[in-house]
C-alpha cells in the first residue's frame, strides 16, 4: 500500500514545492500592485518605486528578516532537540510511573 500512498501524495508534495520554490518567490520579486493585499504599499509602489523599495528594506526587512533571528531560531531548534528525553535516557517507563493495571 505504500507505493499507492506515495502516488496519492506526490501531486500534493509537487504542488507544495511549486508554491514554495516558484510561486512565492515570483510573487515577492514581482508584486502586483493592481490587486494588493496591502493597499498603502501598493499605492506607494505605483507612485514612487524608489521610496517603496527603501521603505521595504528599512521597515519590513529590518522587522521580519534579520539575520540574527535566523541564527537564533536555528540555535533554539538545537536546544529543543537536546531537551527531548526518552524513557531509555531516564531509565523509567509509563508503567513504572503509573503502576500496572489491575486485571
Amino acid at each position: 500500500w505504500k507505493l499507492s500512498y506515495i502516488r496519492l501524495l506526490f501531486p500534493v508534495i509537487a504542488d507544495l514545492l511549486n508554491i514554495f520554490e516558484v510561486f512565492l518567490p515570483q510573487l515577492l520579486l514581482y508584486p502586483n500592485p493592481s490587486d494588493p493585499l496591502n493597499g498603502d504599499a501598493a499605492s506607494l509602489m505605483m507612485k514612487d518605486r524608489k521610496q517603496y523599495d527603501q521603505k521595504v528594506k528599512a521597515e519590513y526587512c529590518e522587522r521580519y528578516a534579520k539575520k540574527e533571528d535566523i541564527t537564533k531560531s536555528a540555535a533554539d531548534k538545537e536546544t529543543d532537540d537536546e531537551d527531548d528525553i526518552t524513557d531509555e535516557d531516564t531509565g523509567s517507563s509509563d508503567d513504572e510511573i503509573a503502576g500496572h493495571a489491575d486485571p
